[in-house]
């Protein structure tokens, strides 16, 4: 709904990348970038800075889980450095959400102990020197995209997500079937 048909979204794996794949309309080529095959965890974050280097008048949003981004948060520092407008959309969960969900699939409702402690993500990027917000409700999301990509520099936007309606999509999705 906010970016535009030549903007770039780029996404790490995890659950929500199960979302976004889903969901999210790309409209041209290049400008829905997963890290699919080796599950690369943490692509996002540098790969946003690689794709406003060179798109520089294209919205540029990066959209991790939590675990993900934290993987490279340090590309923070780059971003402000070069004052490189790009959206870092944190989902926020304090799990491994895709392993979770694929645990739960496999074995009958359990998964092993995946639960993690998390910076405040909005005082981080404050840290950083960069404009940061959590949003609490689904009714934030676009002002907050829009005070983010009116930013000189870059910005984060913490995102609380409940993967609860995993289950259920995974229902839904093995129900499909393709007629040859």
């Amino acid at each position: 709904q906010f970016m535009g048909p030549s903007d770039v979204l780029l996404s790490d794996v995890g659950a929500h990348k199960m979302w976004i794949s889903r969901y999210y309309q790309c409209q041209e080529p290049n400008t829905c970038l997963i890290s699919n095959g080796f599950c690369t965890m943490g692509f996002a974050m540098p790969g946003s800075l690689g794709a406003k280097m060179a798109l520089p008048e294209k919205n540029i949003l990066s959209i991790s889980g939590d675990a993900g981004f934290l993987m490279n948060v340090q590309e923070l520092e780059t971003a402000v450095r070069r004052k490189l407008n790009i959206v870092a959309m944190v989902w926020v969960d304090g799990e491994y959400g895709l392993i979770k969900w694929k645990q739960q699939d496999g074995f009958n409702g359990k998964h092993s102990d995946l639960a993690f402690g998390n910076p405040d993500f909005a005082k981080l990027a404050e840290a950083y020197g960069m404009w940061g917000r959590d949003i609490t409700a689904a009714d934030q999301l676009i002002p907050a995209l829009t005070e983010a990509f009116r930013q000189e520099g870059p910005a984060l936007i913490a995102v609380p997500v409940d993967y609860s309606e995993n289950t259920k999509l995974t229902a839904r999705l093995g129900a499909i079937e393709v007629p040859i």
